[in-house]
């Protein structure tokens, strides 16, 4: 009777080690993440595929959680719950990722680039230094993607530096670059979270933005807005981040698919971003939007202003100097038409 016993306890533990070892949750992974993307949005849609396809391949290990449509709160809330862990991540705006490494962010500088060869000539020699720089910040990335140029949109008509005096002129909290760039202008910026940027045009505690035609209509700030100044101003882009210690708790294989699966997901929306916010651009112009050609006799003094204030933000430590330059070299030799040259240091 002790021996049958001590048998079927035994058999008792062995099937309970077996299921504890063969049982997908085990050593489940739910990966959290914030974003400012609404629901039904193609970039909702893209991600929670890619994230239904990560938890098949890894048999339920690798789990994401997303919360859309910014209900996690504005970036700086967002990387606040990082830091405490509420959330692992979130998909950041350009203006939003200097706070993980100062230089993820350089692209966005104002005016760098006229036309988007140009930023694409740029990015072919920069992009995996500049993910390389961001993991080695501690943070996991699955690549740039680009959402075409962001345009001054305001209630009344601007073609120079002297209609923006007195305007009320909207930075994102947090984004020195673009106020320096602003303050470049003569113009008194006004900062504010991008939740709170539809209802400041609503109440005229702004009257002019900055933004990518795409993200305006998502976040119906066309609808505040009449005017849309033809002059590409930044390059937007958008990137999913993790913090690495979240990622280094999953097994190595499955590291591996997160990985393919997500840098799928976000080469087509690199793929795409130009694209649909061209189609923006006209969407905007087709629902009455105004265009304004800018003033070609005051474009040098406007590109000189902003330059100045793009290398006085590199000095200050904002952005590396020698990452700048080295953009602007390239940008520089592909208007040349030497798309040979080497500008590394």
């Amino acid at each position: 009777m002790i021996q049958s016993t001590k048998g079927s306890l035994a058999a008792k533990l062995l099937a309970t080690l077996f299921l504890f070892v063969l049982a997908p949750s085990a050593n489940a992974q739910t990966i959290k993440i914030a974003t400012l993307a609404p629901e039904g949005t193609t970039w909702m849609i893209a991600m929670r595929a890619g994230a239904s396809e990560i938890k098949e391949r890894t048999d339920g290990r690798v789990k994401f959680k997303f919360y859309g449509g910014g209900v996690q709160g504005n970036d700086k809330q967002v990387v606040r719950k990082m830091r405490i862990g509420q959330l692992h991540g979130g998909a950041f705006t350009s203006n939003a990722l200097g706070v993980f490494q100062k230089d993820a962010q350089v692209y966005a500088l104002p005016m760098l680039f006229n036309n988007i060869e140009e930023v694409t000539h740029v990015r072919e020699r920069m992009d995996q230094r500049l993910r390389d720089l961001l993991e080695d910040a501690g943070y996991i990335n699955f690549g740039f993607a680009g959402g075409g140029f962001a345009h001054i949109m305001s209630k009344q008509p601007i073609s120079n530096q002297a209609d923006m005096q007195g305007l009320k002129v909207w930075v994102p909290d947090g984004d020195p670059m673009s106020y320096g760039a602003v303050q470049a202008m003569g113009v008194s910026p006004v900062t504010m979270p991008i939740t709170d940027v539809l209802t400041g045009l609503q109440t005229e505690l702004i009257d002019t933005i900055m933004g990518p035609p795409a993200g305006t209509i998502i976040l119906q700030w066309n609808t505040a807005v009449s005017y849309i100044t033809e002059l590409p101003l930044a390059y937007i882009f958008a990137m999913l981040v993790i913090e690495k210690k979240v990622f280094d708790r999953l097994q190595p294989a499955d590291q591996a698919i997160v990985r393919e699966v997500m840098e799928r997901v976000y080469l087509g929306f690199d793929e795409q971003g130009d694209a649909e916010n061209n189609a923006a651009y006209k969407a905007l112009l087709d629902d009455g939007m105004t265009p304004v050609e800018p003033d070609k006799g005051q474009l040098d003094a406007w590109y000189g202003s902003v330059e100045r204030s793009n290398h006085k933000l590199a000095g200050e430590g904002v952005v590396s100097v020698d990452l700048l330059n080295e953009i602007e070299c390239y940008v520089s030799a592909y208007r040349a038409g030497d798309m040979e040259k080497d500008c590394t240091q």
